[in-house]
């Protein structure tokens, strides 16, 4: 069936595949988002605080916290080399409003 699929197809298929993966990952306005830092060091909970963000647990990734904030104020922290995505309960695990971490 795919023997005969060209360039063109194999293309459109990847870039279809892609989207989907872009609009399942992209970062509400305003709830729980990921947090992963692209050198894989801890963020510290400074960071998330000074981006009006509640860190609520550590994120699956090396380094990263699922927190609740708003998507513009923690835009600002991809300049700290974060980036910011949206936390499905399947990879970031379902949270309940008294599971926040304290410090």
């Amino acid at each position: 069936m795919f023997a005969k699929t060209g360039p063109m197809l194999i293309g459109q298929l990847t870039l279809g595949a892609l989207a989907l993966l872009l609009a399942a990952f992209a970062p509400p306005a305003q709830g729980r988002m990921l947090l992963v830092p692209l050198d894989g060091e801890p963020i510290a909970r400074t960071t998330i605080e000074s981006a009006h963000a509640l860190a609520l647990k550590p994120g699956p990734v090396r380094g990263s916290w699922v927190v609740d904030g708003q998507r513009t104020a923690l835009a600002g922290l991809m300049s700290e080399g974060i980036i910011v995505l949206a936390a499905p309960d399947a990879i970031c695990g379902g949270l309940l409003s008294n599971e926040a971490t304290q410090s």
